[in-house]
């Protein structure tokens, strides 16, 4: 039923699953959340540290061994989780940092206290490169707390926006409420996603999530976070 395209359940290669016990245990709560595409994306900082990818193939290999030996009812793609560095449009060139599924959207962090500059940067540098951006989690970062800025990099940058499930599963305080309510209102989130790490403690939420945005936006607009507009991943 959702899809979640940003998550850590590959094990031994950042700071998701520790071992493929703990990987076990959170695919069988994606699946108990009805997720039925996952894309792994764990963290690779392009130019700055090594990242083991020949253990992380061998390891989501496991992952799709571990799901068809459970029944679950999802399917699985590769991805990474990148954070902006000067390294990053060139390691996407290179293969050497995996887009969302094999698409040509590449899903990318940032430091939480970087400035605008630095996102509106890297938006034209990975544009420029022949990919998609998509913003990662933009909750945590404080020069996006105008959400003019929001706007800006969806319209003049072709930024997509990613938020997480926690967003809208947990409490918010007053000031963060009244941003989801802007956020919301002027259609700036384009999907919300687990971010998911390890059980217990970063649990997925999506099944929550979904409720909370049943419940405030209706059906459609809660299909098209959790599901719907994820899809142009796989087309």
């Amino acid at each position: 039923m959702f899809t979640d395209m940003h998550n850590h359940f590959v094990y031994g290669v950042d700071d998701g699953c520790a071992d493929q016990e703990a990987m076990l245990r959170l695919l069988t709560a994606l699946e108990a959340n009805s997720i039925t595409e996952l894309i792994s994306t764990s963290h690779i900082t392009p130019g700055q540290h090594h990242f083991p990818m020949e253990d992380y193939q061998a390891h989501f290999e496991e992952a799709r061994e571990l799901i068809q030996r459970e029944g679950f009812h999802m399917q699985i793609h590769t991805g990474h989780e990148i954070l902006y560095t000067d390294a990053a449009a060139r390691y996407l060139r290179e293969g050497k940092a995996l887009t969302l599924a094999g698409s040509e959207y590449a899903l990318i962090e940032f430091l939480p206290t970087e400035k605008y500059e630095r996102l509106t940067e890297a938006a034209y540098k990975i544009r420029n490169a022949g990919y998609f951006p998509v913003f990662a989690h933009i909750e945590r970062y404080a020069c996006l707390s105008d959400i003019a800025k929001i706007e800006e990099l969806r319209d003049r940058y072709g930024v997509r926006i990613q938020v997480n499930c926690s967003l809208f599963a947990r409490k918010q305080g007053f000031l963060r409420k009244r941003w989801i309510k802007n956020v919301m209102k002027y259609g700036l989130i384009d999907y919300v996603s687990t971010d998911t790490h390890d059980m217990p403690g970063r649990e997925p939420l999506m099944a929550q999530c979904y409720d909370v945005l049943m419940k405030d936006y209706g059906k459609e607009t809660a299909l098209a976070l959790t599901h719907d507009n994820a899809q142009e991943f796989f087309e």
